[in-house]
């Protein structure tokens, strides 16, 4: 990487580093050299980009899935929240006029594709005498580890009323443990953190 000479007090400069992670737990490690004195910095990878999406129908999901029960199967909850409306939020005269199951499946399927490169396989819907009611409303997406393809198949089951902050089950299936849960974790943190 060719060097920076100097840069003044507030002053800031753009480089492109090429990084090839070899593995999503193990980070970069760099030394930067600022004024005769080197700055160790560590660049950790977002498991998220450690996977790409896997295309497959709903038989195809089921069929694996059954494939990865006991100890390739892993379950976590966390509250999602970014469904509730501030008092002064822009969308709020929009979303009384969306269905709110749509608004709530959206904001999640968004939140998931954002932060993993995942494949959305399918929604239900919950049928429910009240209509308040999320519970049982289920997103199914697939991935495959980008090192051995191995796929990853991730399931999230609503409970909960739309106006209230919902318990989300994380379900994940995956061969490879100890990436499994480890993009188990990053899924439920995100989730749970609000949007901005």
């Amino acid at each position: 990487m060719e060097e920076i000479s100097s840069l003044a007090p507030g002053q800031t400069t753009n480089k492109i580093l090429h990084v090839r992670f070899e593995h999503h737990l193990l980070p970069l490690k760099l030394v930067l050299w600022c004024n005769g004195r080197k700055l160790p910095v560590k660049l950790r990878p977002d498991i998220g980009y450690f996977i790409k999406p896997l295309p497959m129908d709903i038989e195809a999901f089921s069929k694996k899935e059954s494939q990865l029960p006991g100890m390739f199967e892993y379950i976590r909850r966390c509250t999602f929240t970014d469904h509730i409306s501030q008092p002064n939020d822009k969308d709020e005269q929009h979303s009384q006029i969306k269905d709110i199951f749509l608004m709530i499946c959206e904001k999640l399927a968004l939140k998931m594709l954002n932060n993993a490169n995942l494949f959305l396989v399918s929604v239900d819907m919950p049928v429910a005498a009240n209509l308040n009611d999320l519970s049982g409303l289920c997103l199914r997406l697939s991935g495959e580890i980008l090192s051995n393809s191995i796929p990853c198949l991730i399931t999230l089951t609503l409970k909960g009323t739309c106006s209230e902050p919902l318990e989300v089950s994380v379900k994940m299936n995956c061969e490879e443990t100890v990436f499994g849960l480890n993009l188990l974790n990053r899924i439920v943190n995100f989730l749970a953190e609000p949007a901005p």
